[in-house]
């Protein structure tokens, strides 16, 4: 128990009984309309804000502010910024990958009519001038511009996020936060082997695109690639992710991003045995962040008038 996180923890607990439920989900996507669904909001902690959306079509407002009013609540309540800084940052990669691709076009668009999510720890703006990217940002470059391959951006950009979490981690010394990214890692390599093998991509292009830093180590992914896929859904039916690659045997791709999702779901909720402690805030944010998700898997859905049970059956989880 960390002390320091007591009141922060009280607060929490508080902010989670308030989290939605399955019943309030189901009730969203079993209603008759985009308008009927998102009335189900109107006496949660949503309430004040949907009352003030004119425009359906325009709930991604909605949301952004939600995710805006949660990373504040996060900023205030942590004592360890520099570990929960890290959920930030994965919008300054987000950003930074935006940049670069579009420096890299033959008509660059100017910074104001890209696609910057304003939620990361540096304005959007002066992503270029951070100096704590500057090296990530030459050896990015330094690689496309030696192939030439936009793909690239992404797998160097993705690598060095997680290395970044991991490093950040293993330095606070927080076995919690180390166990969470090496997880993460470990979900985003399996997802991959499949995608990959899905795609026809050689054993070489998928040696590329591993992240490194995960439990389950590179040799192993390599090892099975070229294998049946019997061979290593059997390997990971000995791990920890067995219940992660359930979907996968029962609904392909689709099935394993949801198994996926919802595995490390199960893991953030064994903070709730905690006493006290940051494990109990970052659970919450990513409780919440899950939250939107489903919200806006919901709202998509009906927008679009996607049959209720297909939307049901993309649905994660819920925290509580």
């Amino acid at each position: 128990m960390d002390t320091r996180y007591v009141y922060i923890t009280g607060r929490v607990r508080a902010l989670e009984a308030r989290l939605l439920d399955k019943l309030k989900i189901e009730r969203m996507v079993a209603a008759t309309s985009a308008k009927a669904s998102l009335s189900e909001l109107e006496e949660t902690d949503y309430g004040p804000y949907v009352s003030q959306l004119k425009d359906i079509n325009n709930f991604e407002d909605l949301l952004y502010d939600e995710l805006k009013r949660l990373y504040s609540f996060i900023d205030k309540g942590s004592l360890d910024r520099e570990l929960t800084d890290l959920f930030r940052m994965r919008y300054d990669f987000h950003n930074l990958k935006v940049f670069l691709k579009n420096k890299f076009k033959a008509k660059p668009l100017p910074l104001e009519k890209l696609p910057f999510i304003d939620l990361g720890t540096i304005d959007p703006k002066e992503i270029e001038k951070a100096e704590e990217l500057l090296e990530i940002q030459k050896k990015t470059t330094e690689t496309f511009e030696e192939s030439k391959n936009p793909q690239d951006i992404d797998i160097i950009l993705d690598k060095e996020y997680y290395r970044l979490c991991v490093e950040k981690a293993e330095e606070a010394e927080n076995g919690f936060a180390i166990d969470l990214f090496r997880k993460e890692i470990d979900l985003i390599n399996i997802k991959m082997f499949f995608r990959c093998r899905a795609l026809k991509r050689d054993k070489d292009f998928f040696s590329k695109v591993l992240i490194g830093g995960g439990s389950l180590t590179k040799r192993l992914f390599l090892e099975f690639y070229e294998k049946e896929e019997s061979a290593f859904l059997r390997k990971l039916s000995f791990t920890p992710y067995a219940k992660a690659v359930m979907g996968y045997e029962k609904e392909g791709l689709r099935g394993l991003e949801l198994s996926c999702d919802n595995f490390l779901l199960e893991y953030i909720k064994k903070t709730k045995l905690i006493t006290a402690g940051l494990e109990v805030l970052i659970a919450y944010l990513i409780a919440k962040e899950n939250e939107i998700k489903l919200l806006r898997s919901i709202l998509t859905g009906k927008i679009n008038e996607i049959p209720a049970q297909m939307i049901r059956e993309r649905m994660r989880d819920t925290f509580i």
